[in-house]
Order: structure tokens, then sequence, then C-alpha cells
């Protein structure tokens, strides 16, 4: 990272994107979070509410942080509803929810920050997505595997598209919390990861995050890592 750069995160108020925001931020970078909820965005300089799934909201952000800052090197896309249902049970809603608030806005933000990027002579854009999707085979998150996997397709096509412009755009496929307990891990789910941890969101997932937005990662382009302490193994 360089001194001075500026990262967007969206969905920066959650436990992963906490963590993101804060290694950032350690990192010299200047961070503005995008959340519908912002009182727990509390990594970065600074937080603007924002729904995701409205262009308008987005737009009037990305404008408000090129106007106060002057520029944005790095997009991190984290933002994301979630839904639990078995297949049968899954409604146009759902699926709408899901994929409004995952693929298209990341599509959406990806598109808003182009020009910036490209008028800074590049950037990286990181998205986020699952094992889930990747991995599949796990009961009630078929939807959200969807818009996982949808992600992951348009970062793939973005890192062709947008390569000559010197615009990186990679996949983190996070296992990571701040709190086991609260979302169930426990110590039953970190004993079977090789690692027999589970990941913290600052030191493990937003180190990750900070080195895809710097210079030693100038050739990595278009890939998906897994940072989940090798919990999945995938070439």
């Amino acid at each position: 990272m360089m001194d001075h750069d500026v990262a967007i995160v969206t969905g920066g108020g959650g436990d992963i994107g906490r963590g993101v925001c804060r290694a950032l931020s350690k990192a010299g970078t200047t961070v503005v979070t995008l959340d519908l909820d912002i009182s727990h965005a509390d990594g970065a300089d600074r937080a603007i509410q924002c729904d995701v799934r409205d262009p308008a909201a987005c737009a009037g952000a990305v404008e408000e942080v090129v106007r106060d800052f002057g520029r944005v090197d790095t997009l991190v896309n984290l933002a994301q509803a979630f839904v639990q249902k078995p297949l049968p049970e899954l409604t146009d809603e759902d699926m709408r929810l899901v994929f409004d608030s995952g693929p298209m806005a990341t599509l959406r933000m990806m598109q808003l920050c182009y020009r910036h990027l490209k008028r800074r002579g590049g950037g990286s854009i990181i998205n986020f997505a699952s094992a889930a999707g990747t991995q599949g085979g796990i009961p009630g998150l078929g939807a959200y595997a969807a818009a996982k996997e949808a992600i992951r397709g348009l970062s793939k096509h973005a890192a062709v598209e947008w390569g000559p412009d010197n615009i990186r755009t990679n996949v983190i496929c996070p296992a990571a919390t701040s709190d086991p307990n609260r979302f169930g891990f426990g110590k039953q789910v970190a004993d079977r990861n090789p690692l027999r941890r589970i990941g913290d969101p600052e030191a493990d997932i937003g180190g990750v995050v900070v080195f895809l937005a710097g210079p030693s990662s100038s050739y990595i382009n278009g890939r998906t890592l897994h940072v989940d302490g090798g919990a999945g193994t995938f070439r």
C-alpha cells in the first residue's frame, strides 16, 4: 500500500469488514466504508450510510469520496445479504435480495469506480466470495452460493477486460470471525481446520486485502484466494 491511497469498502460495518478496514487503515490507507448500518463501522476513517442495492445511493457515495479525497485506489466489495433456506423453499424475493445486494451491487460499485481507477493509472478491486459456492454441499446455502459464484464470474471477466488498464480484480473466500462462539464455529470447527484455528478478520483476512491492494501483488489478477487455513483444498 502507499500512503494517501483511498479505499472504498462496502459492508465495512460487519465482522470481517471491520477487520479489513482496520488493516487497510494501519497500512496507511484512507478508508471509507459503505454500509446500511454504520453503527459498528469503527475501523474506517469515514462511514457512509448506503444501501448498495440503491444505484443512486452508490453513485452519491462514490462521488462524495472522490470529491473529498480526490481519488479511489482500491475497491473492496464485502456487502452481501444472507439467506439460509432449503432450495425448495427459496422464493423469487429471496433470490432478488441476495443477487441485488451481492453480484448486482458488486458490479455497480465496480462500474462506478472504474473511471477513477483508470484515471489513477490502475488500482485493485477485491471482491468477496465464499466456500459455500466453490466447495458446495452446505445445506441451506444455495441462494448465497449462487450469488457468490456470480461475483466470481464477474471478477474473472473484469480481470480480463480491465487488465490492460492496470486494474487488477481478485477474489477472497474467507473463513474468519472475531468471535467464534457467536457464529457457532467454536472449538469443534476450529479443530477440523488444518491450522486448528478460525481466521482473524484483521490479521488474516485484512492482511491479505492489504497485500492484494499493494504493489507486491502487482502480477496477481483474476484469482480466487481461499484464506481459510486449508479448510478447503483447491487449485
